[in-house]
C-alpha cells in the first residue's frame, strides 16, 4: 500500500525540496521502494535529477492549469511504496497535495515570516483533517538552523507550541548545496558528516510516524 509524504509550505525559500531529495534518498537507502514527484514550477527537483545520479526516480507533475481531480490522478499512477510529493507553494497547489497525503512534513527556518508562513500551512492541514476519516500526520521540521543564534536555539520551543510533532533540526551546511551541484543527494555526496546524520535522524522521525499512520489505517479498516 503505497504511502504518501507532502513536503509543504505556504512560501518558498525554506529547503522544502533540498529535504524532499534528502529524505527520499536516505528512504531508498534503507531499502524502500521510493518516487519523488516534482510538483513545483521551479522544477527543483527534477534539476536536482538530471544528472542521473539519484537512486530514485523523480516525476514533473505540477497542478499548472489542470483540474485537481485530474492531477491526483496522474498521481497515483505513480506506484512505489512510497510517494514524495515537492510542493508548489500556494494554497491550490497545497491543498491538493496535502488531501492526497499520509504525512505533511513541513519545514521552517527561524524566520518570524516562516513561522507565520508554517501556521498558515497548518491552518489548511486542519481543513483537510476535517474533511475526511483518515488520519494525517504532520512534522515541522526546524531548518536550515544556526544554533550559534538566539533564533536558532529558540526555533524548536516556538515551533513545539503549534501542537504537532517537530522533528530534529537540520543545519544551515554547505553539504547540501555541493549535493545539489553534483546531482548526488546527501546520503552518498557527504556520507557520515552532520548534514547525512542530520537526515537520518529526520528519517527515523518519518518511519516511525508512517508506522504509526499505518497501524491507524489498518485499525480503522478492521473496525
Amino acid at each position: 500500500m503505497t504511502q504518501v509524504i507532502a513536503f509543504a509550505q505556504c512560501k518558498g525559500g525554506v529547503g522544502k525540496t533540498t529535504l524532499a531529495v534528502s529524505v527520499a534518498a536516505e528512504l531508498r537507502e534503507r531499502g524502500a521502494d521510493v518516487s519523488l514527484i516534482d510538483a513545483d514550477p521551479q522544477r527543483s527537483a527534477c534539476q536536482w535529477a538530471e544528472l542521473g545520479n539519484l537512486q530514485f526516480p523523480v516525476w514533473e507533475i505540477g497542478l499548472g492549469d489542470v483540474s485537481v481531480l485530474q492531477w491526483a490522478e496522474w498521481v497515483r499512477r505513480v506506484t512505489a511504496e512510497i510517494v514524495v510529493i515537492d510542493t508548489a507553494p500556494n494554497d491550490r497547489a497545497l491543498g491538493a497535495a496535502i488531501a492526497l497525503a499520509d504525512l505533511v512534513v513541513l519545514p521552517c527556518t527561524p524566520s518570524g515570516l516562516d513561522i507565520e508562513a508554517t501556521r498558515r500551512t497548518l491552518d489548511l492541514i486542519d481543513e483537510v483533517r476535517r474533511r475526511r476519516e483518515a488520519a494525517l500526520g504532520v512534522i515541522v521540521v526546524p531548518n536550515r538552523v544556526d544554533p550559534r543564534t538566539l533564533e536558532g536555539r529558540q526555533v524548536a520551543e516556538e515551533l513545539a507550541t503549534l501542537g504537532e510533532c517537530v522533528g530534529p533540526a537540520i543545519g544551515s551546511r554547505s553539504s547540501f548545496v555541493r549535493s545539489f551541484s553534483t546531482g548526488h543527494a546527501v546520503n552518498e555526496s557527504a556520507a557520515g558528516t552532520n548534514a547525512d546524520l542530520e537526515i537520518q535522524a529526520l528519517c527515523d522521525t518519518v518511519q516511525a510516524e508512517l508506522t504509526r499512520l499505518a497501524g491507524l489505517a489498518g485499525r480503522r479498516r478492521s473496525d
